[in-house]
């Protein structure tokens, strides 16, 4: 719910329901931190990209590290989600390799989309929070469940180091590939690399 109030003669501005002015203030932690690391983006500066006050970010994130993982969370959850996505539009009959190269396109998406914060984060620049490092661990076993449930059941440790060497992968290419600056006809290289790795590994997609 959105309304309009007044401040003074000729001024207004709009109070926006507690869940949307929440979401525009992670909206704007979320581009600051696309931009800058963790220790030079400033509370004061994503109040006023929000539209709103300092000490009303403070009202929903008591700290910045606290901000900053919802930042973090929100961009982290995109990413899940598009990756899900993705799978489900190849349909049910669709390979393990073809559902696992979808996933791989829509992780390269969003480094590409976001590819400072990505990079960052990875590397520990600007002291990332602890905050920030639980919920990327986070993100990081929800891509272990989504390619685990494309691939045929199987027990052995083997499965489930394959499945980690993998992510490691795909993330330490990603982070070679932003700094070589993102080049769009090494995208292809990527995904015949990390998906010959891991049928190498897994020796049978299985389906």
């Amino acid at each position: 719910m959105v309304s309009d109030v007044t401040d003074g003669p000729g001024e207004r501005r709009r109070r926006l329901a507690p869940e949307e002015r929440r979401a525009g203030i992670v909206a704007a932690a979320a581009a600051a931190f696309d931009q800058e690391s963790f220790d030079r983006v400033a509370v004061a500066d994503v109040a006023r990209a929000a539209g709103t006050s300092e000490a009303l970010v403070y009202h929903y994130f008591p700290s910045k590290a606290d901000l900053y993982a919802g930042a973090v969370g929100a961009r982290l959850g995109h990413l899940g989600d598009a990756a899900e996505a993705a799978v489900a539009a190849l349909g049910r009959d669709a390979s393990a390799r073809d559902q696992v190269r979808a996933v791989v396109l829509a992780h390269l998406d969003h480094v590409a989309k976001y590819p400072a914060a990505w990079a960052g984060g990875l590397d520990g620049v600007g002291a990332e929070p602890p905050g920030g490092v639980a919920i990327r661990e986070a993100a990081r076993q929800r891509r272990l469940d989504l390619l685990a449930e494309l691939l045929l059941p199987d027990p052995r440790p083997e499965r489930h180091y394959a499945l980690a060497g993998h992510v490691a992968q795909v993330d330490g290419l990603s982070r070679d590939w932003v700094r070589r600056g993102r080049p769009e006809e090494e995208r292809a290289s990527i995904v015949t690399v990390a998906l010959g790795a891991l049928q190498g590994a897994l020796g049978d997609w299985g389906r």
